[in-house]
């Protein structure tokens, strides 16, 4: 069903000076707001218990959602008419697309070849419409606007894609992305795609169903590919979680572990039996294997991500009864494993240990992440190097996403889901994410469920908190750090002498203290090694074994060609700087007579 169109309405011009409350009235008018601050707050929990009870979940009908469907023709070759640089607004040449080329460079130099396609509406967290693009139909709007996310990964298995296939791949995605408006980030390589894909409600279509129509789309493209994909809907979001645009990356592997694949081959079929990999199990198998005994779950996620949820209630089901039974007896259930990973690329010099080793020995090992596709290449590699030693190994089938739908009361999860999208995190009694603008929260007197505090601390401060926002990253190693609003007000990560502070959980305990701006990358940053003059006679500092880098470095470059691009070079024709950041007229350009692009 299409929504209505928002019908656009002149407010009325701000009144003259109003006249000054007495106190008498401003009394009233405090006792008033008060009872209707209860009111309002006594509906928003009936409304919540009734969606805990599941009263208020609305299943989507797939087939209803199909009716509308219009196929959007498949290309038969890659097309420049779908790349348009981002800085100059010209048309990117056809093997740009994957080989490279300096028109296609959207993103960075760590994503040379990648698409950016922008979302004609979108909408900011406190709800308000944006339109990208002079010609775009105001009337597509809709009153009361909702988006939806569909997340999603695929393997080619053994019959992977060539590269004309990759290039008339992206085409397509671009097609589809300004047709449907859809938004979000898609990785694409030879192995597979795994994407996260939102919409948001226009005049033209409902975004549940524009998204069901994208899957359909993939599906054209590559019937046996797509026809085993797991499609993860989440439906009836605010209309904020719509990305502003869609991202197109090719990348090597969708997943980095430095791991050949020869050292981790995937299942040939489509079955999952666990041949090569990890047994996928469903929400119901998995949750009864994590109330086994003889049994770890290993966390395939990143630490910062362990730090805000985990499955670890399993083990806090079981607790001692009586006075004379020990606190430290065994308890039932999974015992949780945290590799206490920085990247992906830390789980096989983990797995290497013998203290982790002697942990999995004779043991069944379960596997979970977010969405799933991080255990498909664990799973794989821990199977092919101690397999033997261990008593199979299973991985969650859909990941947390899945099996938090099919448990609505979170089951044996404790704490929230850290998800890469604009949902920022979920849990159980919040489906649709901390994501957005913080707002002070009310005391909730409901009684927590056990284990339900995580150990989820500000860096700086160390008081309870759970959110990564402010884009905040660990001086030492780069990752994400959780920092809270008033730490945030101080700017620590700014402030001379302050940055130790902030700092991961893991830094701390390691000690480390060398910057990660100063740490020389090797092996894509997998590990690194420091420069001679970080080294002191007084004391000896101590670099992270592998450092997160984010964005490519090209930001800088931009932030500086931006505030010297207003200022004209001194040297004018005669400037014969490549790299020169300062303004050049085409005048200038024509008498020194040279074709060079000047980057601004």
């Amino acid at each position: 069903m299409v929504p209505t169109t928002v019908s656009t309405a002149t407010e009325d011009p701000p009144s003259s000076r109003k006249r000054r409350l007495s106190k008498k009235e401003r009394r009233a008018r405090k006792k008033q707001q008060k009872k209707g601050d209860l009111q309002s707050t006594e509906a928003s929990s009936s409304s919540k218990e009734k969606s805990e009870l599941g009263e208020n979940r609305v299943e989507v009908d797939d087939k209803k959602c199909m009716e509308s469907y219009e196929p959007i023709p498949l290309p038969t070759e890659s097309s420049a008419e779908n790349f348009v640089s981002k800085s100059k607004g010209s048309k990117v040449a056809n093997n740009d697309v994957v080989e490279g080329g300096d028109l296609g460079r959207t993103l960075g130099k760590w994503f040379p070849n990648a698409l950016l396609i922008k979302s004609t509406i979108t909408y900011t967290n406190t709800g308000q419409l944006v339109l990208n693009g002079p010609n775009v139909d105001k009337t597509m709007a809709v009153e009361n606007p909702r988006s939806s996310i569909v997340l999603f990964y695929q393997y080619t298995r053994q019959n992977k894609w060539s590269h004309t296939k990759l290039k008339v791949l992206m085409t397509y995605l671009a097609t589809i992305a300004k047709k449907r408006n859809v938004g979000g980030r898609i990785r694409i390589a030879q192995e597979g795609v795994n994407a996260t894909v939102s919409a948001v409600d226009t005049s033209m279509a409902a975004a549940q169903e524009t998204l069901r129509h994208f899957a359909q789309d993939l599906r054209n493209f590559d019937s046996e590919v797509f026809s085993r994909t797991d499609f993860k809907y989440v439906d009836n979001l605010p209309a904020d979680r719509h990305f502003k645009e869609l991202k197109v990356i090719p990348v090597q592997e969708l997943v980095f572990y430095d791991i050949k694949e020869d050292d981790a081959p995937l299942d040939d079929s489509g079955e999952l039996d666990g041949n090569k990999g990890g047994v996928h199990l469903d929400a119901k198998q998995y949750h009864e294997m994590l109330g086994k005994d003889n049994t770890v779950v290993i966390d395939v996620r990143n630490h910062y991500e362990t730090l805000i949820g985990r499955f670890d209630g399993q083990q806090q089901r079981s607790k001692p009864k009586a006075k004379d039974e020990s606190p430290s007896q065994k308890r039932a259930g999974a015992e949780y494993l945290d590799p206490l990973m920085r990247k992906s690329t830390d789980f096989k010099s983990w797995l290497a240990k013998d203290t982790t080793q002697e942990k999995l020995k004779d043991k069944t090992v379960l596997m979970y992440c977010t969405g799933g596709i991080r255990c498909e290449r664990a799973s794989a590699y821990l199977k092919k190097e101690i397999g033997n030693k261990v008593d199979g190994v299973y991985q969650l089938q859909g990941g947390i996403e899945r099996y938090l739908k099919e448990f609505p009361d979170g089951g044996y999860w404790r704490g929230k889901n850290f998800v890469f999208d604009k949902r920022e995190a979920v849990s159980a009694d919040n489906p649709e994410g901390d994501g957005g603008v913080i707002r002070k929260q009310k005391k909730n007197t409901k009684p927590k469920r056990d284990a339900d505090n995580t150990a989820a601390r500000c860096c700086v401060c160390n008081i309870e908190w759970d959110r990564y926002v402010g884009k905040k990253k660990c001086f030492t190693c780069g990752v994400p750090v959780l920092m809270c609003e008033k730490c945030m007000s101080l700017k620590p990560d700014k402030t001379p002498g302050m940055q130790l502070k902030v700092r991961c959980p893991l830094c701390i305990a390691e000690n480390i203290t060398v910057p990660a701006s100063e740490v020389e990358f090797t092996a894509n940053g997998i590990r690194g090694k420091i420069g001679e003059n970080q080294n002191s006679k007084t004391e000896q500092k101590v670099a992270a074994s592998s450092v997160l880098k984010w964005g490519g470095g090209h930001a800088t470059k931009k932030r500086l060609g931006r505030k010297a691009g207003r200022r004209l070079c001194q040297f004018g024709s005669e400037c014969v700087r490549k790299d020169c950041l300062f303004f050049h007229s085409r005048k200038d350009l024509e008498t020194a007579g040279t074709s060079q692009e000047i980057t601004k």
